[in-house]
């Protein structure tokens, strides 16, 4: 019994019966977003090759003269969009963020347009902590 029905109770009038609640209705799940994804090893192993990727590095300007690859290129998340025509349309892209969740929704949005992105898990970190080299800002 609800208050309304309650309080109208104790003032005297009847108590209406329960309504039993409306059935839930679940909504239909969206569309997973898969993008195709390299390891930090399968990356190593891709640059040793004879058509290796070029490496996107969409981190953050200071994140970037934290710690990076050399050789990378380096186009912050945000500037992605406006800066297309820097990208290789005949050449694999590996992108790369601090832990692999920025560059899959980059990998996904070049994908859109055309690109063989991939994504790769772990990001940098995941570069570093497997012996790959990064240069660093040194103080």
């Amino acid at each position: 019994m609800g208050l309304f029905s309650k309080v109208k109770q104790m003032f005297g009038g009847q108590p209406q019966p329960a309504r039993p609640p409306a059935p839930m209705t679940s909504e239909p799940e969206p569309d997973a977003i898969v993008v195709p994804e390299m390891t930090v090893a399968e990356l190593q192993a891709a640059l040793a090759g004879a058509a290796p990727p070029l490496i996107l590095d969409v981190r953050e300007q200071y994140e970037w003269n934290q710690v990076h690859i050399a050789g990378t290129l380096h186009i912050p998340m945000n500037r992605v969009p406006e800066r297309l025509a820097e990208l290789p349309a005949d050449r694999p892209i590996a992108v790369l963020c601090a832990h692999g969740n920025r560059s899959f929704g980059v990998t996904h949005f070049l994908r859109e347009q055309g690109f063989n992105a991939c994504n790769i898990t772990g990001g940098i970190t995941q570069w570093h902590v497997q012996g790959g080299l990064v240069e660093m800002q040194t103080r």
